[in-house]
């Protein structure tokens, strides 16, 4: 993984090395290896590179890159996974000392198919080219926006860098906070257009491309998944076949590590992860390599119930899986109880945006320092499986139930029951978009209160109505009452694209020198997974059926039939106790700021704070694992709390 940054002054002022080396040094955290830098003075134009190594190959990087004499130049934040393919349709070496990099391969594929060329890469990319003959630059990112890229375009010049601190470097380019979008990440609110957290700097979306001619842009979206053919329904067994075929080449191009350096993952007891770390450790073990796989738990003693019989500690089940694996090391962190706003603190200068969920914040960072001491270059995750890999299909019945065909609908409620899903889920699938919203209420089939669907947030009324947040959800097509989802494959992309991860996990890279990446958002995946018919999802009345019977003989049978979900952090509100004098205290001195004081419902989150437990209550004595105290404390103090301190960061607040 790797900084690139670039400055191009097209109204001749010049000066422009300078400021390209102020932006190279302040993202050298994001890439301490290597760095390079190219300046076109008579196009007043500078590209910076900053690596950080992550493949073998990397060692082999040298940026900017250069082609067809000069007039091409690229800097690329870029692995590309389907490199052997790519080369073959090029007609370069894909091994041997004459390969090409992942860099190369972006570049030569560019001089083949032109601004197509995104399209044919495979893989986690964010890159920026300027052409010289045509007289402007091309960005681009992955279609899930794994790597990040953001931009500053204003009167006489365009700039361009992997996180905003280093556009903070260029004169006339301010660190002035969004509020609206600052009120929208709090609603859960998906990132929309190319609007970022500052008001001066803009992202390029996932799956777009940008061109730039001097004072002129064009945003292209390349990836459109909606557009997508269905594949026929075919045969089952031979769709199980290729979702393996698929997941296991999606898990075998994310291995390469530098010489040295280890492989790590995060096992839970979820399908995703677990199958991930199956996936991986069947194929390390061909390679005669071990694969250490994390697993977050509660302390030591931990004996909370969860609502909805969710579990709680996930240890044991994702110690049977590892027990499958000789070569797995099997490692389970408890973290006790922490401040989640500790981590917070730690984090936010090196992501540059909120952190969204302090309290899973405090294991993935445990899990990461871990990984970091046991030098482990590459974590594997499964993110996004949800959406893809295990896929459930209920949106299924509520197909069936729109289109009236009955029989099939039966069947399916049948099989789920015999699965072991709750009675009333396939009522609640079928039903639930049709119904109105104060019986989804009722029926606990909305997670929020419908008379007030920001109740999870820590906004301010006044501020909520000042920003116009019900038209901003009107405007991003978010349903603000969660009620279930008749489309399922729109459900999938929508959630998909909710969240731009980029900051987020570049900041892991900053901080830890650790790469994460999820097999599970490899766009051949996807796009197949999105493309195949929704009963294969839920194949005989068996939710998550596709991933299930593709895992049989690598999983455990057990967890395979597993329907309890787990809870993470499940301990959170331990640490949140013992952190109650300074929840109050932050809350103190974010009256004081000028945009947090009209952003967030600060009394309320007073409030909150204070009718926590006394932080001596001893810890059985302690009932908070609710989904009222989830709502209240978990989602609206906490996360108020960590946007508060991010205004307060930016505001120059860090006392």
């Amino acid at each position: 993984m790797t900084a690139i940054a670039g400055l191009w002054r097209f109204d001749g002022a010049g000066g422009v090395r300078p400021v390209a080396e102020r932006m190279g040094a302040t993202l050298a955290a994001y890439g301490p290896d290597r760095s390079g830098l190219q300046e076109e003075r008579a196009h007043g134009l500078a590209l910076v590179w900053q690596q950080m190594r992550v493949t073998a190959e990397d060692s082999f990087d040298r940026q900017p890159l250069a082609a067809a004499g000069g007039a091409l130049w690229l800097v690329a934040d870029a692995r590309i996974d389907n490199g052997p393919e790519l080369a073959d349709a090029l007609g370069l070496p894909a091994d041997g000392p004459d390969r090409v990099g992942d860099a190369g391969l972006i570049l030569a594929a560019y001089q083949r198919w032109g601004e197509g060329c995104v399209d044919r890469l495979a893989g986690d990319f964010a890159f920026a080219l300027w052409d010289r003959q045509a007289g402007r630059l091309l960005l681009a990112r992955d279609f899930l926006g794994s790597r990040p890229l953001y931009f500053a375009h204003g009167p006489g010049f365009f700039a361009f860098a992997s996180m905003p601190k280093g556009l903070f470097a260029v004169p006339d380019v301010s660190d002035t906070l969004d509020e609206a979008e600052i009120g929208a990440y709090l609603a859960l609110l998906p990132a929309h257009s190319t609007r970022s957290f500052y008001r001066d700097l803009s992202r390029v979306p996932p799956g777009h491309t940008l061109t730039v001619s001097g004072e002129t842009r064009q945003l292209h979206r390349y990836w459109r998944p909606e557009e997508l053919a269905s594949l026929p329904a075919g045969d089952y067994r031979e769709q199980v076949g290729e979702l393996r075929r698929l997941y296991s080449r999606a898990v075998r191009d994310r291995l390469r590590v530098p010489a040295g350096m280890g492989i790590g993952s995060h096992l839970s007891a979820g399908f995703d992860s677990g199958s991930v770390t199956a996936l991986a450790a069947d194929e390390l073990a061909r390679q005669d390599k071990r694969l250490t796989a994390f697993t977050a738990a509660p302390r030591e003693g931990f004996t909370f119930a969860a609502y909805q019989g969710r579990l709680t500690d996930e240890s044991p089940v994702a110690a049977t899986l590892a027990a499958r694996f000789p070569n797995i090391d099997h490692r389970v962190i408890r973290t006790g109880p922490v401040d989640p706003l500790q981590g917070v603190e730690q984090h936010l200068p090196a992501q540059d945006q909120p952190v969204l969920n302090p309290c899973n914040n405090v294991w993935i960072n445990a899990i990461e320092a871990e990984a970091a001491r046991r030098r482990i270059r590459v974590m594997l995750t499964g993110a996004m499986g949800n959406m893809t890999v295990s896929y459930d299909g209920r949106p299924h019945l509520a197909q069936l139930f729109r289109r009236g065909r009955w029989l099939a609908l039966a069947g399916v409620t049948i099989g789920m029951w015999r699965d072991g899903t709750n009675f009333k889920g396939p009522f609640r699938a079928a039903l639930g978009p049709y119904l109105p919203p104060f019986i989804l209420e009722w029926q606990g089939a909305v997670p929020f209160s419908s008379t007030d669907p920001f109740i999870h947030t820590a906004l301010a009324a006044d501020f909520r109505e000042a920003i116009d947040l019900d038209a901003m959800a009107r405007e991003r097509a978010w349903d603000v009452t969660y009620r279930p989802w008749a489309d399922g494959k729109a459900m999938r992309i929508a959630v998909l694209n909710r969240v731009d991860q980029g900051a987020v996990l570049k900041a892991s890279l900053a901080r830890y020198g650790v790469d994460m990446r999820d097999p599970t958002a490899d766009r051949r995946l996807v796009d197949f997974c999105l493309a195949l018919p929704e009963q294969h999802f839920i194949h005989q009345g068996r939710v998550s059926s596709l991933l299930r019977d593709a895992m049989e003989g690598l999983m455990p049978a057990g967890q395979l039939a597993r329907r309890t979900r787990g809870y993470q952090a499940a301990d959170w509100f331990e640490g949140v106790v013992a952190a109650r004098e300074g929840l109050l205290a932050e809350i103190t001195r974010l009256e004081s700021s000028p945009l947090a004081s009209r952003a967030l419902d600060l009394p309320r989150l007073r409030a909150l704070a204070l009718a926590l437990p006394d932080p001596a209550t001893p810890p059985d004595q302690l009932r908070m694992l609710t989904r009222q105290h989830e709502i209240s404390h978990r989602l609206a103090l906490l996360r108020g709390l960590s946007v508060g301190r991010f205004i307060r960061m930016v505001e120059g607040g860090n006392g």
